[in-house]
């Protein structure tokens, strides 16, 4: 049956995709997953839970590598699928995957499903625990992450766009309760050398940690074509301000409903142990993390 279920879930990412219905996303998700995967009767070991989705992002990194667009297309901003429009929030990629090929929307569903199946054997009840304290060096969340997958078009990076392929990292401090997300960009023709984001965390639950982006630091190499060696600062809550003026007077100037309140900006840690992080943000989308040791013996390429 699992060519059926494939099949059907790859038709029901397309539906997503046209009515973004999160029913549809979610049925998807459970079709594609093996039906082992779902039975927690079956699956008693969370090593073999583990283990299965570790298979599944490195099938998915194999479908995206084969797509004729290096997985889906994101360039920076609204205008460049990153943000949505209405909400300024990272947009989600789940159901835009299948457009790219069936393959692909069916691997990314795998994955999905298989951190679901995952989620019940979190070994770590309190992953917060010790997080803004002098103790903070003990917190499950210190330290490195490096991404091996996200839905998250913010965090996503290919050869094919004008942003460039990237390598995509986190460092997570939690004696100062900062996070620094860092992106390294490939390749000599980038704009981009690298693109730092400073962000102030606090922990709101044992498994959620609130954040509030404060700044960014940009190192550009090229500026108008031409190479430079130049680095920006780049006040990111002064622009998150700022843009949520401007949709806040559009609104109003086009008679528009008042929007929803956005998605906080937090995460909340659904698996966690000595070297695999898997979260959800605000906004529904998922990330999924390894410790660069753990990243560079499994073999996994960077999302």
């Amino acid at each position: 049956h699992m060519q059926q279920d494939y099949a059907e879930a790859a038709a029901l990412l397309r539906r997503a995709a046209a009515r973004d219905g999160a029913f549809v996303v979610r049925r998807a998700r459970l079709l594609a997953a093996p039906r082992a995967a779902l039975r927690l009767d079956s699956e008693p070991k969370r090593a073999q839970a583990k283990q299965r989705l570790l298979d599944a992002i490195a099938r998915y990194d194999a479908a995206k590598v084969a797509s004729p667009t290096d997985g889906v297309p994101v360039d920076f901003g609204v205008s460049g699928g990153e943000l949505d429009a209405e909400t300024g929030k990272p947009v989600n990629l789940l159901s835009k995957l299948s457009k790219v090929s069936d393959e692909l929307g069916v691997a990314a569903c795998e994955v999905v499903a298989a951190v679901e199946a995952l989620e019940p054997f979190n070994p770590t009840a309190d992953p917060t625990r010790f997080f803004g304290t002098a103790e903070g060096a003990l917190c499950p969340l210190h330290g490195a992450w490096k991404l091996q997958f996200t839905t998250a078009a913010d965090a996503s990076f290919s050869s094919n766009s004008t942003r460039g392929a990237a390598r995509t990292q986190q460092f997570v401090d939690a004696v100062k309760s900062t996070i620094v997300n860092q992106i390294d960009f490939l390749g000599e023709s980038a704009a981009l050398q690298q693109l730092r984001i400073v962000i102030n965390a606090k922990a709101t639950s044992p498994r959620a940690v609130a954040l509030d982006f404060r700044y960014g630091v940009a190192h550009v190499r090229r500026l108008f074509g031409l190479p430079v060696r130049v680095k920006l600062f780049l006040p990111l809550f002064a622009l998150f301000a700022i843009a949520k003026f401007v949709r806040a007077v559009l609104q109003l100037l086009r008679r528009q409903p008042k929007a929803p309140p956005a998605a906080p900006a937090q995460f909340e840690v659904v698996y966690l142990d000595d070297e695999l992080r898997c979260h959800r943000t605000g906004e529904g989308n998922l990330f999924v993390q390894l410790r660069p040791a753990a990243a560079a013996l499994r073999g996994l390429a960077d999302a």
